[in-house]
């Protein structure tokens, strides 16, 4: 009993010291210092590094991985979020050469290696339009290999690359209503393989059809476009060969088309649609031994104009045709180009051949040259004469508005001109009394 009293006496006594004590100490905490306090160490920035970042299913299922350097401190958090559900992990990061790595799925680079051969086609198809402006397309070839930096590559394709997401489908995901956001993400990601490249390998083929000037022009065009980096090892080469015939069994359809445009605006100027017949071909200029293999320092390729008129156009026309053609396109005698026209008499179109607002076109000229013969404007009647003979198809109604012309020069006291109308009607049909009788007394 007496040592029972003794251990109660002795928890009590410790009470009252604990008590004591902790009343001291929070009077001490109270009382105020007479020393200056010590302002606390500025804390170093925090720098952040996004190293990995995939989303998903709309931006609720993501991985990302950031690097946190303070200092000499570096720490490594990863972000997971699936749903509503989201960690924050985070690892010291030890080793100063510490690298992370992030296994690849097929479809992310599936995606990739499409993107850089659609990057490569574009480029190609630019540098084909630009060359089309000055080359025929069918004698030239243009080849582009990109070289890729595969360090800078690889973090493209870690850059917002989707989990779980189908490549064939990402596509086709990515057009929107307003397509604006998507049209901008395409450019970002366009610029991102810009930053990839190492280098540009451009390769033309060239017929050897072409002049060597052609050559040469190309050498420094391409060269001056905005890709093209002569610093980072771009290249550009051109070779020569012979290319083979295209469908149009022409060596150079292209120059055909050109030529035979310009022709057709020529004569449609001056002869109806129906009365003549225009064909343009090109041959290689023969070469001896000597310049065979060379590229040409000139186009080696002729051409040959043949043009069938009707015998209803004036005569006139022929030595016209002659000075304007060559005048209207490259046209070089010395380099063996050609010029023949050729008369004809067309065979006569059926009437049901001729359209209603031909007809009545024509119906109209007419009347309107016996009106100027009446009022007495005989140059207006010249005027609807001409416009007459582009409209008229038959050879009756064409051999009218010449006799007609005719009448009208010899009224204006332009017998020269009244004398070629008459003849050209005579030759066209001999038994016309009215014309004989016209030119004996014109005689």
């Amino acid at each position: 009993m007496k040592l029972f009293n003794n251990f109660k006496l002795l928890s009590s006594f410790y009470q009252k010291v604990f008590f004591v004590g902790l009343v001291l100490v929070t009077a001490l905490s109270g009382c105020t210092t007479t020393e200056d306090t010590v302002e606390p160490v500025a804390e170093l920035p925090i720098k952040k590094k996004v190293l990995f970042n995939q989303r998903t299913d709309g931006g609720k299922n993501s991985v990302t991985v950031i690097e946190e350097t303070q200092g000499n401190k570096r720490i490594l958090r990863v972000v997971l979020q699936r749903g509503g559900l989201q960690s924050n992990l985070i690892h010291p990061i030890d080793s100063p050469n510490f690298v992370i790595a992030v296994p690849l799925q097929d479809a992310t680079s599936k995606r990739l290696s499409l993107k850089t051969a659609n990057f490569e086609q574009s480029l190609k198809l630019d540098i084909d339009q630009l060359l089309s402006r000055y080359l025929s397309p069918e004698r030239f070839n243009v080849s582009v290999i990109i070289n890729w930096d595969k360090k800078l590559l690889q973090e493209v394709q870690l850059k917002n690359m989707p989990l779980e997401t189908d490549a064939s489908k990402v596509e086709a995901n990515n057009v929107n209503e307003d397509g604006d956001d998507e049209i901008s993400e395409s450019t970002k990601r366009n610029h991102e393989l810009k930053e990839a490249l190492k280098s540009v390998q451009v390769g033309v083929l060239l017929d050897n059809t072409l002049p060597e000037t052609q050559e040469l022009f190309l050498m420094k065009l391409i060269p001056a476009q905005e890709f093209y980096n002569a610093d980072r090892g771009d290249t550009v080469s051109v070779e020569r060969t012979s290319f083979p015939k295209p469908f149009s069994d022409s060596i150079a359809p292209y120059e055909e088309q050109i030529v035979r445009r310009k022709l057709i605006e020529l004569l449609m100027k001056y002869v109806a649609k129906t009365d003549f017949v225009v064909n343009v071909k090109f041959s290689l200029i023969e070469s001896d031994e000597n310049t065979k293999d060379k590229a040409p320092s000139s186009s080696n390729i002729k051409m040959a104009i043949n043009l069938l008129l009707d015998e209803t156009v004036l005569p006139a026309v022929d030595t016209f045709l002659k000075e304007a053609i060559p005048l209207a396109i490259n046209f070089d005698k010395k380099r063996g180009d050609t010029l023949l026209i050729i008369r004809k008499d067309f065979p006569e179109r059926s009437d049901s051949s001729i359209s209603p607002e031909q007809r009545s076109a024509l119906k109209d000229y007419r009347i309107k040259i016996l009106e100027a013969f009446q009022t007495g404007d005989y140059v207006a009647g010249l005027e609807w004469a001409a416009k007459g003979l582009k409209v008229a198809v038959k050879r009756s109604d064409k051999i009218f508005i010449l006799k007609m012309k005719g009448s009208l020069h010899f009224l204006l006291e332009e017998k020269e001109e009244a004398l070629e109308m008459w003849e050209h009607v005579q030759l066209l049909d001999p038994k016309d009394e009215e014309v004989r009788q016209m030119l004996e007394n014109l005689e």
